[in-house]
């Protein structure tokens, strides 16, 4: 399958950071309390990915470019499938799924019996946001 890179991430849309905000909430739950810079990253890295997700989606459902659907909830297939493209979405679909894990991992660490392991873990985290 051919994937055309038409989607455009520099022009912020109400309607990708809704379903961004939506999809964090569900996966990750309340990040307000984590550390803002990571806040920052995890909402960069799922717009990236909600954008190119529904790209992905339109262009196999034969959408138009200004399609969107009333909900969004992400196929982990077609996520997973994502990462295979020759192209921008597979660094995407790459970070977005390397990010979920590494969450997962630091909500496992209490930051109040652990804060150098904790600290390390988002540094660690961090230390993807240029990539």
């Amino acid at each position: 399958m051919i994937i055309e890179n038409t989607m455009n991430t520099t022009k912020p849309d109400c309607r990708i950071q809704r379903f961004c905000e939506a999809i964090i909430a569900k996966r990750l739950g309340d990040i307000s309390n984590l550390p803002e810079r990571l806040v920052k990253y995890v909402i960069h890295v799922y717009c990236d990915f909600i954008a190119a997700y529904l790209n992905v989606l339109r262009q196999k459902e034969g959408k138009q470019l200004d399609w969107f659907p009333e909900s969004l909830s992400i196929d982990p297939a077609l996520g997973d499938e994502m990462r295979h493209f020759f192209s921008d979405y597979q660094h995407i679909a790459k970070a977005f799924l390397t990010l979920n894990k590494q969450m997962d991992e630091l909500r496992e660490i209490d930051k109040d019996k652990q804060p150098n392991l904790y600290e390390h873990m988002v540094a660690s985290i961090l230390s993807r946001e240029h990539r």
